[in-house]
């Protein structure tokens, strides 16, 4: 069975490494308001660049540049003079003849005309395009069709890559992304001439139709993975329920596993320590011993003496959460919000925390002292840093080294191993410190 699901999933991992590495592009403006698909908002943007009297600062520059491309497409026998340039008339949502609303015209006088539709989503409505061309006139701006020549009557039907292609024989066919294309080039060849922030709106409304209109390759790959994971559930799902089922194991057992890996401690009876957490007694570097507590089969794997978690209003220790207290210890994370770090990332992180729960006085008054302590700096190991925080005041983080060890909880286990030799076993000048914190905290700063 073993060998079975190491075939499969070497196969996944394969598969996997062979997919392109992508990253989620940042969202565009209209993505974030939500509108990244109306197709009113990318006709209300892209009429409004091309518009020479717009409050962009481009003049007729993209016009003439939009205009130019047109007439170098071979399927539209469009032509036009830079001099019609300052004649040229935009209007968008012009009405016809028939009563159909096409979604923009351009012309100039009774010399040419271009008639659009545009679409994102959305598909062609019943004999839409073919009214366009069948109407005598767009009535709204007054323009016959019979005064422009037949010639340069055009149309255009604007369109994803992969829309159907419109009813009337006389429109073309027109992408996005052709049009994204030609927005990018105005951009490229005009850089620095025209204002920033237009410029900016451009490249963002360029960014809208790349994302939306065509597979990414996020997106793509997204895809695929989609795919992979359907393909291999069942291993997926056997491996991971396994690994759950070790993690639950370990949560509840990793104090006792410590214990053993310390090369000075052994696992003492302390009737006061409730099940199913373990105390240890530890011969540190001094050869001081002190008992110490390892809090299994909860989210926060906490460590500590005796001494260090105190029932404020009895001056006593205290092996539960009972209030009014004052908690500090060691502490390594084992809940969910941190697993991904350890399984994934591979590294362990060690804090010594002065617990929220605690009382005010206390849990503000520990972190002010521990803080302002000048010689803790030099008391802490090299990988070491005094945080600055209330709660979290030193931090460390470790390697969990699978590839050294037999399995991933084993690795764990000597990583936290490291981490308390480093800071317990062979370093009581910090404890002791920390001791000294605690207790003078306790004696100046808890009204009790």
């Amino acid at each position: 069975m073993t060998n079975s699901i190491n075939r499969q999933l070497a196969g996944f991992k394969s598969d996997l490494d062979s997919l392109p590495e992508a990253e989620e592009p940042p969202s565009t403006t209209l993505q974030i308001i939500r509108n990244n698909q109306q197709e009113q908002d990318w006709q209300r943007l892209l009429f409004h660049y091309l518009s020479p009297d717009g409050p962009h600062g481009l003049d007729h520059a993209l016009l003439e540049h939009f205009l130019s491309a047109l007439a170098d497409r071979g399927d539209l026998e469009f032509t036009f003079s830079r001099f019609d340039l300052s004649s040229i008339q935009i209007k968008t949502e012009v009405i016809t003849s028939n009563g159909r609303r096409p979604d923009a015209l351009l012309w100039t006088s009774e010399d040419w005309f271009i008639c659009w539709e545009l679409k994102v989503e959305a598909s062609e409505g019943e004999d839409q395009t073919n009214d366009y061309v069948e109407a005598d006139s767009f009535q709204s701006v007054s323009l016959n069709k019979e005064d422009v020549p037949s010639e340069r009557h055009h149309y255009i039907y604007l369109a994803p890559d992969d829309a159907s292609p419109p009813e009337a024989s006389e429109f073309v066919a027109i992408s996005w992304k052709w049009v994204a294309s030609k927005l990018q080039s105005f951009l490229a060849d005009s850089h620095g001439q025209h204002p920033a922030r237009t410029t900016a709106q451009l490249n963002d409304f360029i960014g809208t139709i790349q994302s939306e209109l065509k597979m990414t390759e996020y997106e793509e790959t997204q895809q695929e993975k989609v795919e992979l994971y359907l393909n291999y559930y069942t291993e997926l799902t056997e491996v991971q329920q396994a690994f759950e089922e070790q993690w639950d194991v370990f949560t509840k057992t990793w104090g006792t596993r410590l214990a053993e890996a310390l090369d000075t401690a052994v696992v003492v009876e302390e009737p006061n320590v409730p099940d199913p957490h373990v105390s240890a007694q530890i011969t540190m570097g001094n050869n001081e011993e002190k008992q110490w507590t390892f809090w299994q089969d909860h989210d926060w794997g906490s460590i500590y003496p005796k001494n260090w978690w105190t029932k404020l209003d009895e001056r006593k220790p205290i092996f539960d959460t009972a209030k009014p207290n004052g908690r500090v210890s060691f502490i390594h994370r084992l809940g969910d919000r941190f697993k991904p770090v350890a399984v994934g990332d591979r590294e362990l992180k060690f804090w010594l925390r002065s617990a929220r729960a605690s009382h005010d006085d206390f849990h503000e008054n520990f972190a002010t002292r521990f803080h302002s302590d000048e010689e803790i700096e030099d008391l802490i190991p090299s990988r070491t840093t005094r945080t600055g925080n209330q709660s979290n005041v030193l931090e460390a983080t470790y390697d969990i080294n699978v590839d050294s060890h037999s399995d991933f909880f084993e690795a764990y286990i000597a990583a936290l191993t490291r981490a308390m030799d480093e800071h317990v076993v062979s370093n009581p000048e910090l404890v002791d410190k920390i001791d000294r914190i605690c207790q003078q905290t306790i004696d100046e700063d808890t009204p009790f």
